[in-house]
């Protein structure tokens, strides 16, 4: 069976109506119409497959379901709604247009204020290299050195500063999209939209990289558009007016020295074209000195224009194809990452649950004589263990029980305040439930374990 597709705005929708389906409100004939929904689901759209094709994986049950839940949740006559995955494909769109524009409008407003030339003095390709190129350098530099402290540490982009500030900017933005439309939705479904969208927010150990990825790739957009409108900005300069360049230092910098730090940037490029092009040669180097108190009227033009094939390679190979490189390793890696999703949290494991199970229901047939009520049982003797004082309770702690989107929000000083205020219990642990399946049977075969006449009580 070829492996099914999924696309960011496909979880997120997921996780809406997990949401919805896991908030645990309502009677219990509401909860035996969503088991017989999910049921009639697998029925319908995956036993078929199964049969056809053998048994199908969790992926294809999980979209499956969820696209049955999308053409229900829009079906008529119920009014025009969206969903939040709607709604975060359609800002990403706009989010990477704006970017490419906004990338390409800044490279160029860059490079032609560094290009400005009045004809009383050279520009100095110093200031042109240290803005376009050294600052982005030392940028993906220090990218690169998240993405290791990422490799080495799988959580560090949870804990990361522009991480958070990223997501809930990303969140906001979901939220405040489409207002009018959101003004035409009910109240509480507009609550639980916004619930269900910060919900993505608590599943970072899960879907965390994912998470990264969007702002990661708007990130290397904006670097891609802003290296072209550098590089376009500064070839229409060098075709269009008469620019000169040279170099200066208050330190005592011989041509030599100079010609030596060039060649070696100039590396990766050098192989390619002649190095008559490639760089300029010490004589054109040192023929392009800027000297202040000599002024500029002693240096040859052939000096001066030979700059300007440097300056745009330097821009090309430092700036232009790493960020490239970069939008096409996130690109690969989004994919990979979806591609491996295997859905074992709990709540997709409630839901394979509630379709691979056959519905049973069992009724007695009515009776015409009244019931008979069972006799009186008297009441268990008394046991001679003396009851536990609240002295001792408090004492011993309490174990909380908190679930995994929101245990990593949960703090530790702030979860023991809470309950030595409200229950007037002292915290003893803290203990992540819901996380995955395996997970939840060994605290709950730890817990089994415990001896609770000595033990701590549970929240």
């Amino acid at each position: 069976m070829r492996r099914t597709q999924w696309q960011l705005k496909d979880i997120i929708d997921l996780e809406y109506f997990l949401h919805e389906s896991g908030e645990g409100e309502g009677s219990e004939s509401d909860r035996a119409a969503e088991r017989q929904r999910d049921r009639e689901i697998y029925l319908r759209r995956i036993q078929p497959r199964t049969e056809a094709g053998g048994p199908p994986d969790r992926r294809f049950m999980l979209r499956a379901w969820l696209e049955e839940r999308r053409a229900a949740e829009k079906a008529p006559p119920a009014p025009e709604v969206f969903l939040p995955g709607e709604a975060f494909d359609e800002i990403y769109r706009i989010a990477l247009w704006i970017f490419v524009f906004l990338g390409i409008f800044s490279g160029a407003g860059v490079a032609f204020s560094l290009l400005t030339y009045t004809g009383h003095e050279p520009l100095n390709v110093s200031v042109y290299l240290g803005t376009l190129v050294f600052l982005q350098i030392a940028w993906l530099l220090m990218l690169l050195s998240l993405l290791a402290l990422r490799m080495i540490n799988r959580r560090f982009l949870n804990r990361s500063l522009i991480y958070t500030l990223l997501s809930r900017l990303l969140i906001r933005l979901i939220l405040r999209f489409r207002g009018k439309a959101l003004r035409g939705v009910s109240g509480d479904r507009r609550e639980r939209l916004r619930a269900a969208v910060g919900l993505m927010r608590g599943k970072q150990r899960i879907y965390g990289f994912l998470l990264y990825c969007p702002a990661f790739i708007l990130a290397q957009i904006f670097g891609v558009g802003f290296n072209v409108g550098a590089l376009g900005a500064t070839l229409l300069r060098v075709m269009g007016a008469d620019l000169a360049f040279g170099w200066q230092s208050t330190l005592q910098v011989s041509a030599q020295a100079v010609h030596e730090m060039v060649r070696w940037i100039a590396l990766p490029w050098s192989w390619l074209v002649p190095a008559s092009v490639a760089y300029p040669s010490p004589e054109q180097i040192e023929g392009s000195h800027m000297i202040l108190k000599d002024g500029i009227y002693h240096l040859a033009t052939r000096d001066l224009v030979s700059w300007w094939p440097f300056l745009c390679f330097a821009v090309l190979f430092y700036g232009l194809l790493p960020r490239m490189l970069l939008l096409l390793s996130g690109l690969i890696s989004r994919n990979r990452a979806l591609s491996k999703l295997a859905f074992t949290h709990s709540a997709c494991d409630r839901l394979i649950h509630r379709l691979e199970t056959p519905g049973v229901r069992t009724e007695g047939r009515p009776s015409a004589a009244p019931p008979v009520s069972p006799p009186e049982t008297p009441p268990p003797p008394a046991a001679d263990t003396p009851p536990v004082t609240a002295d001792e309770v408090w004492e011993r702690g309490l174990i909380a029980l908190v679930p995994d989107d929101i245990f990593d929000a949960c703090q530790d000083r702030e979860l023991a305040l809470v309950l030595d205020r409200a229950m007037g219990f002292r915290l003893r642990e803290k203990v992540r439930i819901g996380e995955d399946y395996e997970g939840d049977v060994a605290v709950l075969d730890r817990l089994a374990q415990t001896d609770w006449g000595t033990g701590c009580p549970m929240c």
